[in-house]
């Protein structure tokens, strides 16, 4: 499965930031399973805002959604 595959099974709103909440919706997954993958992968970093809060791109979703597809 490649990138474009994965985005399209996501239907991933048109948005520029997402935040911990909506992307944990989008790929059925708990935050807590978020968080520690940003731990444990180094091609997750997604951005903070100035109260600290995680701001994911739609590219950090998309890469989110392939490992979620390779790990289960």
């Amino acid at each position: 499965m490649n990138l474009e595959e994965i985005e399209q099974k996501l239907n991933i709103p048109d948005k520029l930031f997402f935040s911990i909440k909506e992307v944990s919706k989008v790929l059925e997954l708990n935050a807590s399973v978020l968080r520690y993958w940003e731990k444990e992968f180094q091609i997750i970093q997604p951005k903070r805002n100035q109260f600290g809060h995680r701001q994911y791109r739609k590219n950090d979703v998309v890469i989110l959604g392939l490992i979620r597809e390779l790990l289960y």
